[in-house]
Formats: C-alpha cells, structure tokens, sequence
C-alpha cells in the first residue's frame, strides 16, 4: 500500500468516525501548526497544513485517529498498526515507523488534488 492509499484509508476512517479532515494552509491564516484534532463549536475537525508531505499528513492524522475506538471499525492490517503505534507511543508528535509504506514517486505535495484549500 502507498502513502496515498494509506491517507485515503485514514480519511475514510475519520469519515466514518464523523470527523472532519480539513487540509488548510495554516500559514496563510497566521496559524502556526502542523495542524491536529480541535473541537470547532459541536465539531471535532482534523486541520492539516497542506505544506506537510505525504507522510506527515499520516502522521497528523493517524494521531488524530488514536484518540479514538477505532476497534469495529474494518481496515487493512498496516492502516491498524500504524493508528495503534500512535496509541502505544504516549506522545503525539512521535512519528511511527513508516518503512512499510512505500512512497509513491509521482506523489509531491502539488499533485495531491486533498492539499487543495476549499
């Protein structure tokens, strides 16, 4: 599985948990964050800068993931252990171990049609 099937399992995921995943440049907004999980009134919304790569967008959101019972919900083995690596490591910023996930060479941050702000 690529960084880019890997993140679309991720965003489904939060879907389905009624997230919302917003990819926003936070910079732009004078916000100085990589992004994370926040309540906006009733809504809890995943932001993420879009200047993130690929696999910090996995990152930012599988975290955002773990705080979560995610245990009924069906998903590919990696998908799992990457979410639950989240969980075991105590702390948010701590990256989990992405060399099972291939990078995908014609993946850049400009040709990911979800780093368009809305």
């Amino acid at each position: 599985m690529n960084e880019s099937a890997l993140l679309q399992h991720l965003e489904g995921i939060a879907e389905k948990l009624n997230l919302t995943v917003n990819y926003q440049n936070l910079r732009k907004l004078s916000i100085y964050s990589r992004g994370g999980l926040y309540r906006l009134k009733d809504e809890q919304v995943v932001l993420i800068e879009t200047s993130l790569t690929l696999s910090e967008k996995i990152d930012m959101l599988a975290d955002a993931l773990s705080r979560f019972n995610i245990e009924d919900i069906s998903m590919p083995p990696l998908v799992r252990k990457i979410i639950d690596g989240k969980k075991t490591a105590g702390r948010p910023d701590e990256n989990v171990d992405m060399s099972e996930v291939p990078s995908s060479p014609d993946s850049s941050p400009e040709d990911n049609p979800a780093d368009e702000p809305e």
